[in-house]
């Protein structure tokens, strides 16, 4: 099968990182190319040192109608089995690139997210059902959450789309990595001791992810449980949430990272996860933290109650509340005996219902699916 994904771009992302493993774990079973909206980014440089053909369309601000013959005669020459399409502009652009081309590949919308605030936009209604839809076999959501945004916000029909969760490969995240001495390791690197309890958050610093809410709910849980350290990993730019920091005394508590490659670490060397989102699809920093026995403590908005059992693998609060999420911050770490036996079964959780082979699988079946009706329709 040829495959052509069709994204904004592939830095790093929730969306781009799931392209970027799937085209690595099935090269053997498809042919894939990868098309860039945008700029191809470090995890389009990688594949393409792969050998991977990844092009970049330099779109330019608002509706870019050159987009649509440029993509169109990179899908005439990649002549795919099926166009994928991550998140709705791409999808746009390839609904409106795909009339003329032939043969017509299948096309797939994958929706990862959705912005926050999310509201009904009567004319996107429309364009979806009269022209958008028409060139689409299958509709992917990443939750039910983002299913259920996709009929009331963008009037597609529940039966058109399928979920298939975001899923994460446990072999990268070996419970091994938790007793050969990883964790004291990047303890020490970051000067932490042993001593201190440390909760995590592994998310690019983007208002969506609310860190100034987080850092508020870590001084109240700072307040709670003096030993507490928070670590915040991510890149982006980080002045005003140091200056927050400043402003709450919390400078020798709370420790920026940037971004980081070695998240199996960062996880071994954390207590437990935190996120204040005001929106998730399927968090996969979540699901990583889980595998790596962490407890979390995370807003009840998108697909995370779909991944947090209430109370059995982590809690759940409600966004921009600061101080019931500095609550379940504290009631983690001040009882390691209970994020033990939360992260037991966070693991098990995971293992069951959200592993990188499990969607691997679902979208290939999607893809197989779309290709079945598209040849069924000419």
């Amino acid at each position: 099968m040829r495959i052509l994904h069709v994204l904004h771009s592939m830095s790093f992302g929730g969306a781009e990182v799931l392209v970027h493993d799937f085209v690595r774990a099935t090269r053997d079973v498809t042919c894939q190319s990868v098309a860039c909206l945008d700029a191809i980014g470090p995890l389009g440089e990688a594949l393409r040192a792969d050998g991977v053909r990844v092009e970049a369309l330099g779109r330019k601000a608002g509706l870019d109608v050159r987009l649509v013959p440029a993509l169109r005669k990179l899908i005439a020459d990649v002549r795919p089995d099926v166009v994928c399409a991550h998140q709705y502009t791409p999808w746009s652009y390839a609904a409106m690139a795909l009339p003329l081309v032939r043969p017509r590949p299948a096309l797939v919308f994958v929706e990862h997210g959705r912005h926050y605030p999310d509201h009904r936009r009567p004319k996107r209604v429309v364009a979806n059902r009269v022209a958008f839809l028409q060139w689409t076999q299958r509709v992917v959501a990443v939750c039910g959450y983002v299913k259920r945004l996709l009929v009331e916000n963008e009037g597609i029909p529940a039966s058109r789309i399928e979920v298939v969760y975001n899923g994460v490969d446990p072999s990268r995240f070996d419970r091994a990595v938790l007793s050969d001495g990883t964790r004291a390791r990047l303890r020490a690197e970051l000067g932490l001791s042993e001593a201190h309890r440390v909760v995590t958050c592994v998310a690019r610093l983007h208002p969506v992810k609310d860190h100034p809410t987080l850092v508020r709910a870590f001084a109240h849980a700072a307040g709670r449980v003096s030993d507490a350290r928070l670590l915040l990993v991510g890149g982006g730019d980080d002045g005003e949430l140091r200056r927050l920091v400043g402003e709450l005394n919390l400078t020798d508590k709370v420790i920026f990272t940037g971004a980081r490659r070695d998240i199996p670490a960062v996880y071994a060397a954390s207590d437990a996860f935190a996120m204040a989102s005001l929106s998730e699809g399927t968090s996969v920093t979540l699901l990583e933290s889980m595998l790596l026995e962490r407890p979390s403590a995370v807003t009840d908005v998108g697909g995370n109650p779909e991944i947090v059992d209430r109370n059995v693998t982590g809690l759940l609060t409600p966004r921009g509340d600061a101080e019931a999420l500095g609550a379940s911050i504290a009631s983690l770490l001040g009882d390691p005996a209970r994020c033990a036996a939360m992260g037991l079964r966070g693991r098990a959780r995971v293992l069951d219902t959200f592993t990188q082979r499990r969607m691997h699988d679902g979208w290939l079946g999607a893809f197989d699916d779309a290709t079945h009706i598209a040849h069924a329709g000419r």
